[in-house]
């Protein structure tokens, strides 16, 4: 499975967090698992549950645990992403999910300034 992202892709069979300018990171297998269950979540997001189960196969695990291999897998994103593209949100009381931030288009401020520039004319 490859997943892209504008500057950055996951590669499930190396499992490589990859630029497009060649730079990666490696995953352990447990961030390969848990950042491959956040990527078909999509913006559902996973349970702590269910976390329990994708990544170490049982519910017997702490919650310090996931939290600590959350913080790992946020560290990679991090170290790799430029401008913070990825991020691991936390669902409070629930669990988590991914956020893939798309990059401002070029010419999208001054879009922007220019439709309240319009509006504010409008209005005044």
């Amino acid at each position: 499975m490859k997943t892209v992202a504008n500057t950055l892709m996951y590669e499930s069979d190396t499992r490589r967090l990859v630029r497009s300018d060649g730079q990666y990171v490696s995953l352990s297998p447990a961030c390969d698992r848990l950042i491959t269950s956040l990527i078909e979540a999509k913006e559902k997001g996973v349970p702590r549950d269910a976390l329990r189960r994708i990544v170490w196969g049982h519910e017997y695990v702490s919650d310090d645990a996931i939290n600590h291999l959350v913080c790992r897998l946020r560290r990679k994103l991090q170290s790799i992403c430029e401008n913070n593209e990825w991020q691991v949100e936390t669902l409070p009381c629930q669990g988590y999910r991914l956020l893939v931030k798309a990059p401002l288009q070029p010419g999208f401020l001054s879009t922007l300034v220019g439709y309240f520039k319009k509006y504010w004319r409008e209005r005044h």
